[in-house]
């Protein structure tokens, strides 16, 4: 095995042509190749990564500024054959280093609190996946419609009361890919394919009925394999409603901010667009 020692390596900024090399450390740590995330993130170009001296990547790390000065991580990946030798730490100080962000959020998995821990990131809530086949209801309720690119302001102004600050770059490269767009008087969600899987997410709202006559009208077409990271703040109710329709939860994963806190009303907040973007 060919030698690499955290401390003399170069990390380089990502973009798109990393693709191929992404989806490669993806399947690596028996990640899905999930080509339409890989490249969303990249587009957007916050990705970190170390080549490896045997060819494709050691490791990457993304931290994307999704509003001004809050920056989400995610896709935080070391290859499986260099393990151990503190790349994710290195690739992390570098990302973090080069952000010009007061806060920093992310969602751990359990390997990772002890490295999130060291960096100074602290637990503030949790996320948890449901999954399953959505069972929704016979016809929309009414108030509901559909959205497209051209509600950008809407949803930009929605999202902002729950987020605390502007998305608007980020749900303007989220919309041409998304399967189906709802919007409320008091909230929106947002559907998207990632390889057989449909997600939910954003999903805002002010109130649960809101977010439940959301849901029914996102998934109201089709019977795919559904996701949806519920915020624990959205309490048991939503949660026992997405079992009642079919959904299974999964253990909850800790939701950690770095800086200052995370601005807006998070009760409003319900999901994320996925846990590698906020």
């Amino acid at each position: 095995m060919l030698g690499i020692v955290a401390k003399e390596v170069q990390v380089r900024r990502l973009g798109v042509a990393d693709l191929a090399a992404c989806l490669d450390l993806a399947a690596d740590r028996s990640w899905s190749r999930e080509e339409a995330k890989w490249r969303l993130l990249l587009e957007l170009g916050g990705g970190y990564g170390i080549d490896a001296p045997d060819g494709g990547l050691a490791g990457t790390v993304f931290l994307t500024e999704v509003a001004p000065r809050i920056g989400a991580v995610g896709m935080l990946l070391v290859a499986s054959r260099y393990g151990g030798r503190g790349l994710g730490y290195r690739l992390m100080n570098e990302a973090l280093s080069a952000a010009d962000c007061a806060t920093v959020f992310l969602y751990a998995t359990e390997a990772g609190l002890p490295l999130y821990r060291k960096l100074g990131f602290q637990i503030v809530d949790e996320i948890v996946k449901h999954t399953g086949v959505f069972e929704p209801a016979s016809a929309p309720a009414p108030g509901i419609r559909l959205g497209d690119t051209e509600d950008l302001p809407t949803l930009a102004r929605l999202d902002r009361q729950a987020f605390g600050a502007d998305r608007t770059m980020l749900l303007r490269r989220l919309l041409p890919i998304a399967e189906r767009v709802v919007i409320a008087d008091e909230g929106y969600a947002v559907a998207w394919r990632n390889l057989d899987t449909v997600h939910v997410g954003p999903l805002v709202a002010k109130s649960m009925s809101t977010a439940k006559t959301l849901l029914d009208a996102a998934f109201l077409e089709g019977n795919s394999t559904t996701r949806v990271d519920l915020c624990t703040g959205a309490g048991i109710e939503l949660s026992g409603w997405l079992a009642e329709r079919g959904l299974t939860a999964h253990p909850s994963s800790p939701l950690m901010v770095r800086g200052e806190d995370l601005p807006g009303n998070r009760a409003m907040l319900l999901a994320p667009f996925t846990q590698a973007l906020g």
